[in-house]
């Protein structure tokens, strides 16, 4: 689950706003807990943390929950450990697939900043469910039925279920013409079909 967002290109000045009324410089996040950013910035650079989400002025933005995984890992050295461990059972809980590449692709994911640009919570879980709830649109769509209240409210209950996992981004993250999950699996199925989803916006997180 990721977005397009391309470092080599210069935000507008609307995607500025939008960036920094979410993202953190690390100074910020580190200052907040008592803590000198080198050390973690040397942890960025050696692939032991997550790298940042956007970069405005040379400057790396980072989610505000950015320090909540190795948090609950107890320490850098566990971190992997902790993250594979979660994504293992909460794709085990989804029936999706967790093996070696699978972990691989997402511990990478994980620290390209991507899961922090496109998820509300940088977690597994979020990413496993995100990752299904995808599926499961692309599944309803790959075999429309709007005449058919069940998946008229199968598609409904999916779209905002995912909304609630999702940021909508902004342009920046579409720099590269790629869709956005958002545009793919939210927007276009509620455009799409906005005559039979009812409630676009239930569960909604605030962005």
């Amino acid at each position: 689950m990721r977005a397009s967002y391309d470092h080599a290109v210069e935000p507008d000045a609307a995607d500025r706003e939008w960036i920094r009324a979410r993202y953190r410089p690390l100074d910020e996040l580190c200052g907040a807990r008592g803590e000198d950013a080198a050390p973690w910035r040397a942890r960025i650079a050696a692939g032991e943390m997550p790298g940042s989400s956007y970069e405005l002025d040379g400057v790396g933005l980072f989610p505000p929950g950015w320090f909540g995984l190795v948090d609950e890992a107890g320490s850098v050295a566990g971190l992997r450990a902790h993250f594979e461990e979660r994504f293992a059972i909460a794709a085990d809980e989804t029936g999706a697939l967790a093996g070696p590449d699978e972990l691989d692709e997402a511990w990478e994911e994980y620290l390209s900043g991507a899961w922090g640009r496109v998820l509300f919570d940088p977690t597994p879980e979020s990413a496993v469910q995100a990752n299904r709830l995808a599926g499961s649109i692309a599944e309803l769509l790959d075999a429309p039925a709007p005449d058919d209240p069940h998946w008229c409210r199968r598609l409904g209950a999916r779209t905002s279920a995912l909304a609630a996992l999702l940021r909508e981004g902004c342009a920046a993250d579409r720099a590269n013409g790629e869709p956005h999950p958002w545009d793919l699996w939210v927007a276009a199925p509620r455009r799409d079909y906005a005559d039979v989803i009812a409630d676009p916006d239930a569960g909604r997180a605030p962005e």
